[in-house]
């Protein structure tokens, strides 16, 4: 039976961190341990999950945070001894049975030694009580899916998203070693799903069927993009390297791919801070002729104003 270690990455998420916990402990299915790394919080939420005492609980403190708990969670994985890493946000929470579908999952595969990585469905919960199943879901459906890496890639390109989120999702050990973890040195933001895809490309990806995770939209202290304007996203060197390796169809879904995340950080920059053409130099003009036509408008001053504009009446048609 699958043994599950559970890391957590900590920074100043003192409002969530206890909700979090509480839904690993009412696992039906409980973990070996759970490692929680702090950054170096000042909101004593460190502090508070100190004073617990729970004797699967292995804590430890870093001095400096690092970019997008990167660092922190592969820590984590160091820290940890199960056979599989269970991720887990510290501002996100499980349902009761998410460690137990993910078991169930692995377990009902032909070639269970070829899963390298297992995913559920998710909920986004808004601040306003909103509530919304992740955009996955529907294309996936509701029962247990084995896919290859091409299968995932075809949905990754088709949902133009990773269908992979991070507190959904369960690697591993031994492939997040070889995939080389985290990428603590080299990305800002995007490291996540540059992670889950090198780890795909080493074996089977199962999705469970289930919904089972949930995502709070309202955390303090999140992640933001405004941050990172016009800088090319980290997962495009990862996806020329795959590309290289791989023989068609799978390199052109690779691709495709690395255009549509290219594009996507495009157009945040030019709401954000304007695009610069460094930004997109990798953008691949001769297979989407029209996206790169709009990119070089949108590197123009009257570009940039219309994307704000245009940004600034969706967020006003939202309220």
């Amino acid at each position: 039976m699958p043994d599950f270690s559970v890391v957590i990455p900590l920074y100043n998420k003192g409002p969530h961190i206890e909700r979090a916990l509480n839904s690993v402990m009412r696992q039906s299915r409980r973990p070996r341990e759970v490692v929680v790394v702090d950054d170096g919080s000042n909101d004593g939420g460190f502090e508070w999950v100190k004073k617990l005492g729970w004797a699967e609980l292995v804590l430890e403190q870093r001095d400096v945070p690092g970019p997008g708990g990167y660092a922190a969670r592969n820590r984590g994985i160091a820290l940890a001894s199960g056979e599989w890493i269970a991720f887990l946000d510290a501002d996100d929470e499980w349902q009761p049975n998410h460690l137990a579908g993910v078991a169930e999952a692995i377990g009902s595969v032909e070639a269970p030694g070829r899963v390298v990585t297992v995913f559920s469905g998710y909920e986004d919960i808004y601040g306003d009580g909103r509530r919304s199943t992740d955009p996955y879901t529907s294309q996936l459906g509701s029962g247990i899916a084995e896919l290859s890496f091409e299968a995932l890639i075809r949905y990754w390109v088709a949902l133009n998203a990773s269908p992979i989120w991070t507190s959904a999702t369960v690697c591993r050990r031994s492939a997040l070693e070889a995939a080389g973890a985290f990428p603590e040195a080299r990305c800002r933001r995007g490291g996540d799903k540059d992670t889950w895809l090198r780890v795909a490309h080493l074996g089977t990806a199962v999705y469970t069927g289930q919904v089972t995770a949930n995502y709070y939209r309202d955390a303090v202290n999140m992640t933001t993009k405004r941050g990172y304007s016009n800088t090319v996203p980290c997962i495009v060197e990862t996806i020329k390297a795959l590309a290289q390796q791989e023989a068609e169809p799978v390199a052109g879904l690779l691709r495709q791919m690395q255009n549509q995340e290219i594009f996507n950080y495009a157009l945040v920059s030019a709401r954000t801070g304007g695009l610069q053409r460094q930004a997109w130099a990798d953008f691949d003009a001769s297979s989407d002729a029209l996206r790169a036509a709009a990119l070089s408008f949108l590197s123009t001053p009257l570009g940039a104003t219309a994307a704000r504009g245009a940004h600034a009446l969706r967020t006003a048609l939202r309220r």
